[in-house]
């Protein structure tokens, strides 16, 4: 099915296969939404183009995420209208009751119609029902906290303060954004604050969470608002128990969204192979992106013109199921900066509220780290004390032709080391051994691995 969306030249010329990598100059066609080269098909969200590497099979994983969480609120109405059909309830417990199941009832309506209107629609999947694809109602706050809570009487500053983080280091970059890229947007708020504030050629808000990208698009593209309910499931004195958000679109939506573009795509496969952005935002993404920061940093940098810019807030919250050594203090994340030929312009760290609703007693805060990076020349100098090699931490630097020393001759060796031209990386040859391996294999740990024996053998032998 044909792209619905208006996306100027410039942006298509851009993607690529989020699979395979064919360009569009090769077999990838954004318009009708195929890569012909892997034969993979892809869709739309509504308005918002969705490219990831599962194609089509995406937005079955969708409709089975949006049929459980259907399910699951149609079964917590079912067990409160059981609890309302008790004769032991006093007045207001029974009013309580019938509060959060109003709020309950909006929320299911309404997001079962903002999906039939992005024509994805609910399905359960026996296959899919074996497995955990993710709770697609985990960030729903995140709606409330970009679009509610600083509309009401009292309204929450946690919007204003976390563009003035943003705001308070654009001075420090070398050049005015003019193509900016946001990883993580979710319901867009901070990329549109972001947006109105540079006045770009065009902004483009990448998230993989489909609620969320449906109520950015509903608000900011499509200009209509939307009804939820929120409710607090603990008892707080003084706090109402529910409250029905009737959210409407920004003000400045008129005259500011036509540049403005949401795309449905995974941080680790981006549809993207140009680096035409002089500015990359990442929100609140660091620590929940899922895999290696170092990966995350080589993606940005490829990503990033030659004097382009990375800003990044948010704490450094990294998941339990993360391996220990991958959680990096501050100091390893600007060393790592470094090794990949940036350089961090400016840094400030705040103790920062985090989704404090208006009808929420408790308080949650965090330490926001807020950066500005810039990209610098190649930069060809000695690595650091106690760096054998700044591509060998770094995975997407390019290697330098070297004369190893094979002791020890194996196809595996002679392979990797046949690769080496002076401009591919680990990450490059690991494209291209993956399939020449087991499967289950760790290529990038076993290329590091001989790479990082023949590089000492190498520094032990001169």
């Amino acid at each position: 099915m044909p792209s619905k969306i208006a996306i100027p030249a410039q942006l298509i010329n851009q993607f690529c296969c989020p699979k395979c990598f064919a360009t569009s100059e090769e077999s990838f066609v954004f318009e009708n939404l195929k890569c012909n080269r892997c034969e993979t098909d892809f869709f739309n969200l509504g308005n918002v183009p969705c490219f990831f590497p599962a194609g089509f099979h995406q937005k079955t994983i969708w409709q089975h995420q949006i049929a459980t969480l259907l399910g699951n609120a149609e079964q917590g109405l079912n067990n409160i209208r059981e609890s309302l059909a008790r004769y032991d309830l006093s007045e207001t417990t029974r009013k309580r009751l019938a509060d959060i199941y109003k709020a309950n009832l909006i929320n299911r309506d309404s997001i079962k119609l903002l999906f039939e209107k992005k024509s994805v629609i609910a399905e359960y999947n026996e296959q899919l029902s074996s497995m955990n694809p993710g709770d697609l109602g985990e960030y729903f706050d995140l709606i409330f906290r970009d679009w509610a809570w600083d509309s009401v009487s009292l309204p929450s500053e946690e919007n204003h303060n976390a563009f003035l983080r943003i705001k308070s280091l654009l001075d420090k970059l070398p050049q005015t954004p003019k193509n900016i890229l946001v990883l993580g947007a979710g319901a867009g708020r901070l990329s549109w604050d972001l947006h109105n504030h540079l006045k770009p050629e065009f902004t483009l808000a990448v998230d993989s969470n489909p609620l969320l990208l449906a109520a950015a698009d509903e608000l900011i593209k499509q200009q209509q608002a939307l009804q939820f309910g929120e409710f607090k499931l603990f008892p707080q004195a003084s706090f109402p128990t529910t409250l029905t958000q009737s959210i409407t679109p920004p003000d400045n939506a008129t005259s500011n969204a036509h540049n403005w573009f949401l795309l449905g795509a995974n941080v680790w496969n981006l549809p993207l192979s140009k680096s035409n952005f002089d500015l990359i935002l990442t929100p609140w993404l660091i620590d929940v992106n899922g895999g290696d920061v170092r990966d995350l940093i080589g993606i940005i940098y490829n990503l990033l013109t030659p004097k382009g810019s990375w800003l990044n807030t948010g704490p450094l919250l990294f998941t339990r199921h993360l391996p220990l050594q991958l959680k990096y203090s501050h100091e390893e994340i600007k060393e790592f900066i470094t090794l990949a030929n940036m350089e961090v312009a400016a840094e400030r760290i705040d103790q920062a509220q985090y989704l404090i609703s208006p009808m929420e007693a408790r308080l949650r805060e965090e330490q926001v780290w807020s950066f500005a990076a810039t990209r610098t020349k190649s930069n060809n100098s000695e690595p650091p004390p106690g760096v054998l090699a700044s591509w060998l931490i770094m995975h997407h630097l390019p290697i330098p032709i070297m004369d190893f020393r094979l002791t020890q001759p194996h196809p595996l060796v002679e392979a990797i080391v046949a690769l080496i031209d002076g401009e591919k990386s680990i990450n490059n040859i690991s494209n291209i051994l993956v399939n020449q391996l087991p499967p289950g294999t760790a290529v990038i740990d076993v290329i590091v691995s001989i790479l990082g024996q023949l590089l000492l053998e190498r520094e032990l032998s001169t």
